[in-house]
């Protein structure tokens, strides 16, 4: 079964689509900086038999809604907003499993609201580098100069699909043409003019206006209160250099790599993924 799932945080429109039939356990995967929820669905569809499998778009990405003049995304908006789902989907308890940004956005929920998470799984992401406090002034001032010049720059649209797929393939490059192609009708809106651009605020291209405070969300490392896992791309850029350390701060995790993969490791092995997935929500869920 699939469903397409519309509910509001603060008026703000937000859009999900769902897999696998209600009444199930609930499985929430949270997509990445710049992604959109559906690129999850070869993953999504390993579990749909036996989890209703919900792909969120969080605000200002994909087909969720874009905040009008005066406002900016800050991290306790996907928060908010993740509460607000997992309130309109009318369960008690859920599992995350969220991808970079989307890891980070599953880490502040299950900390904050540790009674509502049976299971939690991290996708090449737990928090971003820290950044010392003496930065902050410098994320200031680039932040004000970015925001005033963010929807004021023309990014080249894409011809057509193709041309997608391939700006796709720069961020996953081991990832099979087919399942690019799959997913990219979900990552661009067409034009008037018959041309693709990507459906994401261009807002969000600016970096945080605060930098990311490692002890703080190390507090939220510690509250989380139920079985993690924590996987990895073999060939990942983006792994903090303090990842073990931040591991420990985890009452239950355990730590699994997906060989021949980097940061879209969903793109590049879903199977493998699907699979370790699977076997995971099995053991904490119990699936049907």
């Amino acid at each position: 079964m699939n469903e397409r799932i519309v509910w509001h945080s603060l008026d703000l429109p937000l859009v999900a689509h769902a897999l696998g039939e209600p009444g199930r356990p609930v499985v929430v995967m949270l997509h990445g900086f710049l992604d959109q929820g559906r690129s999850f669905l070869p993953v999504a569809r390993l579990l749909a038999d036996g989890y209703r499998v919900v792909l969120p778009d969080h605000r200002g990405h994909g087909e969720s809604g874009r905040l009008g003049p005066g406002g900016y995304y800050h991290f306790p908006d996907y928060v908010l907003d993740l509460a607000a789902l997992i309130d309109r989907l009318g369960v008690d308890e859920v599992a995350l499993a969220g991808h970079s940004m989307g890891a980070s956005i599953a880490v502040y929920y299950a900390g904050a609201f540790p009674e509502r998470v049976r299971a939690l799984a991290l996708l090449d992401g737990i928090g971003p580098a820290h950044v010392p406090a003496e930065h902050g002034p410098t994320y200031l001032r680039r932040w004000v100069h970015d925001v005033g010049l963010a929807r004021q720059r023309d990014e080249a649209p894409m011809a057509d699909l193709e041309r997608v797929v391939a700006r796709l393939s720069r961020t996953a490059p081991r990832a099979s043409q087919d399942l690019l192609s799959e997913i990219a009708p979900y990552a661009v809106e067409q034009r008037g003019d018959g041309a693709f651009e990507w459906r994401f605020d261009p807002l969000h291209r600016t970096r945080a206006p605060i930098p990311f405070d490692g002890a703080r969300f190390d507090a939220f490392l510690q509250a989380v209160d139920c079985p993690t896992l924590v996987v990895w791309g073999e060939h990942s850029p983006l792994k903090p250099v303090d990842a073990d350390a931040r591991l420990t701060r985890l009452r239950d995790a355990t730590s699994y790599t997906v060989a021949g993969t980097g940061h879209n490791l969903h793109h590049e092995r879903p199977h493998e993924l699907g699979a370790a997935l699977r076997h995971f929500f099995d053991e904490t869920m119990g699936g049907a």
